[in-house]
């Protein structure tokens, strides 16, 4: 059987029978819209309905709301708007996840995270975004790609955009390779594998970050240790399938 060409995904058939976690990036300028509760009821029905056989499998929000303080605006403003946001969108969640208690019985496979939870769940997360700062600052590709990333979503290449983007990939990068502590009291840190997922196409320099691996980091156990699951496509993106010149 031939390999796959570069850039052509499917669909998730089954999601792996061992104890796993779902986790769903929030992005502030989308509790709105796209990632409003209904919405992520809305794709957390077409995961459960088909693709999970066992129930092995939690599901964690993590909201980026901390990254939006790379920022020129006054802190206390940032500060009211974003707990406001994060509380206001939590409480829908759960309000729908409390309704639809039938098909969600295991009530507690659900967690809420906010950003600053993710520093304290590593031990190094400061160190190895200096380092990860040093490694982009040396490798043009990467410039080049995060550069696109800023230009796909009308943002200045500025410092506060580029730091933004730089520990945001980072994160990622951390979490798929089980470096960060998750915690969810149904799975109780017993995960075997980990998925993150996202409406919409991953950024190019989180793309890059997998493929370069710079802290040369594994998981083989997490088959999704290089992947991300778009929503809004249903497509697994696998990384190491991913040609960034024709992407």
């Amino acid at each position: 059987m031939s390999p796959l060409p570069a850039n052509t995904f499917f669909d998730i058939n089954k999601l792996p029978q061992e104890k796993g976690l779902l986790l769903f990036g929030l992005s502030m300028s989308k509790l709105s819209n796209r990632q409003d509760a209904a919405h992520c009821m809305e794709d957390i029905h077409h995961l459960a309905t088909d693709k999970i056989s066992k129930p092995n499998v939690g599901l964690n929000f993590i909201y980026s709301d901390f990254l939006y303080l790379y920022s020129d605006k006054p802190a206390p403003e940032l500060k009211h708007s974003l707990m406001s946001q994060v509380i206001d969108h939590r409480n829908s969640m759960q309000k729908l996840i409390e309704k639809n208690h039938m098909q969600f019985q295991i009530q507690h496979g659900f967690n809420y995270m906010v950003w600053n939870q993710l520093y304290v769940g590593t031990k190094d997360f400061h160190r190895r975004f200096e380092d990860l700062k040093r490694i982009y600052a040396e490798d043009e590709k990467f410039q080049k790609y995060l550069a696109e990333d800023c230009a796909t979503f009308g943002k200045e290449m500025e410092d506060n955009q580029v730091n933004f983007f730089l520990e945001e990939v980072l994160m990622m990068y951390l979490l798929s390779k089980n470096q960060i502590k998750l915690p969810n009291e149904y799975i109780e840190g017993n995960q075997k594998w980990i998925l993150w997922c996202y409406p919409g196409r991953p950024l190019k320099s989180e793309v890059y970050m997998h493929q370069l691996n710079p802290f040369k980091l594994d998981w083989p156990e997490n088959p999704y240790q290089n992947a991300q699951y778009d929503l809004e496509a249903k497509q697994l993106i696998d990384f190491t399938r991913v040609d960034l010149e024709t992407y």
